[in-house]
């Protein structure tokens, strides 16, 4: 009794509010992930996500943002396809591909991609408009599940290391 139970994820995720948001996220495909400090600065909590090398590890390891769904249905509509997300990479052009999808229906999903442009933090924009695999966004379907794959296509020759901060819906 007393203890209050942490929120559900949802946009914008921010990974600062540890005491009251649960920042739970499932790696799968042998990605892991953890909180941790922003390499840049050390005040700041991101999502550290770590693409190791080796056999074990698939070209779609990702990580789900989130236990599983977000707390509320991500408001896509005519006009408005997009998340952004700050992304922190070591290498200029690698593919990052961002998935949203229905926690009930795997099979209602979107996926889009866009590579880094810069070493350190930069803020991709993912627009669900121009899919890269399967479907668009259908406006009448929820979509309520985001699964993040670094390095798509890819499995590393040596252990990768990415940072997400700010997950937003763009509008």
């Amino acid at each position: 009794f007393g203890m209050s139970q942490k929120a559900q994820i949802d946009l914008p995720i921010t990974w600062d509010d540890t005491a009251n948001v649960d920042y739970s996220v499932i790696g799968f495909g042998n990605d892991t992930a953890y909180l941790a400090a922003d390499p840049t600065s050390a005040s700041n909590i991101v999502l550290e996500i770590i693409k190791p090398s080796g056999t074990a590890t698939q070209t779609w390891a990702g990580v789900v943002l989130g236990n599983d769904s977000l707390a509320t249905v991500i408001p896509f509509s005519a006009g408005n396809t997009t998340i952004i997300a700050r992304i922190y990479s070591s290498a200029v052009g690698i593919p990052m591909r961002l998935k949203v999808e229905n926690e009930s229906n795997g099979g209602i999903y979107s996926e889009t991609q866009v590579n880094t442009i810069v070493v350190g933090w930069d803020t991709l924009v993912f627009d669900f408009s121009t899919p890269v695999a399967g479907p668009a966004i259908n406006f009448t379907n929820t979509y309520d599940k985001i699964a993040f794959f670094p390095n798509f296509g890819t499995v590393p020759t040596a252990n990768e290391t990415y940072y997400i901060d700010y997950v937003a819906f763009g509008g």
